[in-house]
């Protein structure tokens, strides 16, 4: 036992560089959530799958979110959008309800972060309609163009 100062502690170095590795680890660990894409076919058609899904259940708040630069709308353009959305939304529902929204395939372009993604609408009377949705890898994560 001993009663000096110079115990067997660790202690960080002065100037919080043990604080900066931690802030670090941290960093690294937020940015690789499942909140944040990657630049490849099946981050790309999963995101717009989700993003139809939203579209075909009337969640119009959080699929005008989906959209390139959505943090830049004003309020009154977002709801604009939102009510054109739910018109488009309801307008699916009455020929018959999609069922299942699957993504077929895509095109991705590196030069300009873009990706062209095909989806198949499954609607409630086994009709099949295919859809195209542009896309942006923007700020780290694909949002709809």
């Amino acid at each position: 036992m001993c009663s000096s100062d110079r115990s067997n502690k660790k202690h960080f170095p002065k100037g919080g560089a043990g604080w900066g590795l931690l802030f670090l680890a941290f960093l690294f660990f937020a940015c690789t959530s499942h909140e944040l894409d990657t630049f490849t076919h099946e981050s790309v058609q999963h995101a717009a799958k989700r993003y139809y899904t939203l579209f075909v259940q009337g969640e119009t708040k959080q699929f005008v979110e989906g959209m390139a630069d959505a943090q830049t709308f004003s309020e009154d353009y977002s709801r604009q959008m939102q009510d054109v959305i739910a018109q488009a939304s309801k307008e699916l529902a009455r020929k018959g309800g999609v069922v299942r929204v699957e993504a077929l395939s895509d095109s991705l372009y590196t030069v300009d972060s873009t990706a062209y993604v095909f989806l198949d609408l499954v609607f409630a009377d086994s009709v099949h309609e295919q859809v195209g949705l542009p896309m942006v890898f923007q700020r780290s994560k694909w949002r709809m163009k």
